[in-house]
């Protein structure tokens, strides 16, 4: 009796066994990564050990790191955060005294860097599944700006319809816009519009309607959208798209204009060109960039830059599956972003 009472128990125990060990499986693979994962960790673990330098929160690389090192032990993981100003820095400095230091640079816009031959060229083998595919370095996250409004103040048909409608005089003195010419966000967002309409009276016009709102102008994008959301503006330009979400997700009188198209500034894993430990550098930014990675930056509050991840901040999510992000791509303001202001918008816009 009692044999035959323990056999049910142990099927049962394998079948939850089984069913545990398939929950823990990640929802998706890509077998590109797969395979190159196999290939690089057996000289990865030999080589032991990642160093990454990043502007990206402590927090945030902490996680990261302590998943990536999950998912291929017996490699240690070391990390510098800091500005991207110092960053790079710091980067430079190494590079010309042929310090082997670093292996992984976690940055926005790496061109700096590889322009002065500091960071190899990688090309991920996931490319064609990213919103955005650069040669330079793999994309593994995108910082997505939006046109956020305030429900109490303006209903759904009243808002801008796009980027350029925030300049209808009927908007005059509620938009709060952030600063220009402080090579922040909106900085970034002219330097994107000019690439992509490719019209110097077009944008000229814009920037001469954004000046004509004679409204306040902010040093912080973060402290304008809590003016937001407590009601001292009806817009802002711009918002993260992120911190949209999340307060639509606490019910605050927040929305965004869809027919705003997403502008996205490129955040990417740059190699080192005297990385102490090559392989595992690779090893690291693929693993950013696969399906597991995306999860690990999405649950760090990061946005993904992977087609079809499923996640309330993606772009997808946000304005649907035919979305076409306008990118921060302008190389002469990502070189010098203070000699490109003062040469296509300080003309326009003035002191």
């Amino acid at each position: 009796m009692a044999k035959q009472s323990i056999l049910p128990a142990v099927i049962l125990i394998i079948l939850i066994g089984n069913s545990f060990a398939v929950a823990q499986q990640p929802r998706e693979t890509d077998p590109r990564f797969e395979k190159l994962a196999k290939d690089y960790y057996p000289k990865a673990k030999q080589e032991g050990a990642l160093v990454v330098y990043t502007v990206w929160d402590v927090d945030h690389i902490r996680s990261l790191t302590e998943a990536f090192s999950k998912r291929f032990p017996g490699i240690t993981t070391s990390y510098w955060q800091a500005t991207r100003s110092e960053v790079t820095t710091r980067t430079l400095t190494e590079y010309q005294g042929n310090q082997a230091s670093v292996d992984v640079i976690l940055t926005e816009a790496p061109l700096v860097l590889h322009n002065a031959g500091a960071t190899q060229p990688y090309q991920t083998v996931q490319g064609s599944a990213l919103f955005v595919n650069d040669a330079i370095a793999p994309v593994v996250s995108l910082q997505i700006q939006a046109l956020a409004y305030n429900t109490k103040k303006l209903k759904r048909e009243e808002a801008p319809k796009n980027w350029e409608d925030v300049t209808n005089p009927k908007y005059k003195g509620i938009v709060a816009l952030d600063d220009p010419m402080r090579a922040g966000p909106l900085s970034s967002m002219l330097a994107a519009f000019k690439d992509e309409w490719k019209d110097d009276a077009r944008f000229g016009n814009f920037i001469k309607g954004l000046k004509s709102l004679n409204v306040p102008i902010h040093k912080s994008t973060s402290a304008m959208f809590r003016l937001l959301v407590a009601g001292e503006y009806s817009i802002v330009m711009p918002a993260l798209f992120h911190d949209v979400v999340h307060e639509k997700e606490v019910g605050s009188p927040i929305d965004f204009a869809r027919g705003a198209a997403p502008v996205v500034s490129p955040q990417q894993a740059a190699i080192y060109a005297k990385a102490p430990h090559p392989t595992t550098a690779k090893l690291f930014a693929e693993w950013l960039t696969s399906p597991a990675g995306q999860a690990a930056i999405d649950a760090v509050g990061r946005a993904s830059s992977r087609k079809g991840f499923k996640s309330k901040t993606s772009m997808e999510n946000g304005w649907g599956p035919k979305v076409k992000p306008i990118v921060v791509s302008n190389k002469d303001y990502i070189e010098d972003a203070r000699k490109w202001l003062d040469t296509a918008v300080k003309p326009v816009w003035g002191d």
